[in-house]
């Protein structure tokens, strides 16, 4: 057995962390710098041992060849609507970067809308995030290099492809939510400072800013619309809502599901927002978590895990925000984990559910949170979501041990009556079309 002598590792046993006034002792503190001479050499002396096993190993090249071999099969992700037109991901088999595609209408020949491959003659420039304005005719898209959290968000006019000359930078962790009349987007963006912001750098990023950018403008020129100069930690998204009336700002401090929710109400035309927004502080604590669902009017529905561990669905009315007047909308399920709710076709609810080892797709009424229909699914799991509340259809992607990936398409046929509608009518008759799966 072939013997390897390591190099010795330099431990300095003067560096202690305080935690809370608790010191622990950490001697191999250095190594968090990897731009010290002294990181530097010890990676070189690592691998001058690690590389020549690797490249003599007989089977590494057999590996690599079979694993290829594998992974080279088409991918497509599921579809969605924007504004008059379809898109969708699809990856040919070891392309490094997916590419979106463009459809005038699921019959219609998709066309390349953007390639991240021919930006970069390597391939390591990828769409971090993107956005659509609300008719579908602007376009966000966010751009990293070599897999770094920094963003370079840019713009195009969706019909033509046309690149407009606005550019984001020092964006990172960042929201991308048009205001409902297409003029300008709310983003986060982190002040500039000294040494790198390439990726690389091992420091902290603090005081992360909301801001509102004016399509057609200068960065310089964009609108701070939120600051938390006290809580240098605190990151903070916003979400326009469903009817484009309110700003939702959520907040986080780390990755616990728990953040505090702040709204402003948004005046009909963005021209307004010149500053620093009138935020209305909902929930002021880190105690829950509150995902944005859908309103109607001053009614907000909320999925949270307040009091609910597994989740549930409640209703906030804000003109009388105290928790003692929330109602709940849809309840924890005694065993079933709710990861994700979305509103379709006005006043419908998609739920997902976590049952067991499989995902569970249901329907149920807005008004009434009343159950209506269960997805017919396979046992494995929904990967790909689209549907909006002013769209009257649904995609969902599925995969299973036995299905390597499906896109279906769901179309919901909405039934009127003079009164309230009869669910159990609902369940009974043909209004929902039986999913469709899109190739």
């Amino acid at each position: 057995m072939q013997v390897f002598q390591y190099p010795e590792v330099f431990r300095d046993e003067t560096s202690v962390d305080d935690y809370h006034g608790c010191k622990i002792c950490d001697p191999y503190n250095w190594l968090e710098d990897p731009d010290s001479e002294q990181t530097k050499a010890f990676v070189e002396a690592q691998n001058k041992i690690t590389v020549p096993f690797l490249e003599q190993c007989s089977v590494r090249g057999l590996f690599k060849e079979q694993m290829t071999e594998l992974y080279d099969y088409p991918k497509y992700s599921c579809h969605f609507k924007k504004g008059k037109r379809y898109f969708h991901f699809y990856n040919s088999g070891l392309q490094n970067q997916r590419v979106l595609y463009v459809q005038d209408s699921l019959d219609a020949d998709g066309r390349v809308f953007l390639d991240p491959n021919k930006l970069s003659d390597d391939g390591t420039v990828a769409l971090r995030g993107f956005a659509f304005s609300e008719d579908g005719e602007y376009f966000a898209y966010g751009l990293s290099s070599s897999g770094s959290d920094w963003v370079t968000i840019k713009f195009m006019k969706v019909d033509s492809a046309e690149e407009l000359p606005d550019t984001l930078e020092m964006v990172k962790f960042s929201c991308m939510a048009w205001t409902h009349d297409g003029r300008g987007m709310f983003y986060n963006s982190y002040p500039k400072s000294d040494g790198k912001s390439d990726g690389t750098e091992t420091s902290t990023n603090l005081h992360q800013k909301l801001y509102y950018h004016v399509l057609g403008t200068d960065q310089s020129k964009d609108v701070l619309c939120a600051e938390f100069p006290h809580e240098p930690k605190w990151m903070g998204g916003v979400e326009v809502s469903d009817d484009g009336q309110y700003a939702l700002l959520s907040i986080r401090e780390g990755c616990d599901p728990v953040n505090r929710l702040w709204y402003c109400k948004l005046q009909k035309e963005s021209k307004n927002i010149t500053g620093l927004l009138q935020w209305v502080k909902l929930i002021d604590n880190f105690d829950a978590e509150y995902e944005y669902v859908t309103n109607e009017g001053t009614t907000f529905t909320f999925k949270t895990n307040r009091h609910a561990p597994n989740y549930r669905l409640i209703n906030i009315d804000f003109t009388e925000p105290e928790e003692s007047k929330w109602k709940v909308l849809i309840p924890e399920h005694g065993k079933d984990v709710l990861e994700w709710v979305a509103c379709v076709r006005s006043n419908f609810l998609v739920l997902c559910y976590l049952h067991d080892v499989k995902n569970v797709l249901q329907l149920h009424d807005l008004a009434t949170g009343a159950h209506l229909k269960t997805l017919p699914l396979d046992v494995g799991s929904i990967v790909g979501y689209s549907g909006q509340k002013k769209d009257s259809e649904i995609f969902y992607q599925f995969t299973s041990f036995l299905s390597p990936g499906k896109c279906s398409f769901f179309y919901i046929l909405v039934v009127f009556f003079s009164q309230q509608f009869d669910p159990d009518q609902l369940k009974a008759d043909t209004a929902f079309h039986p999913p469709r799966l899109i190739k």
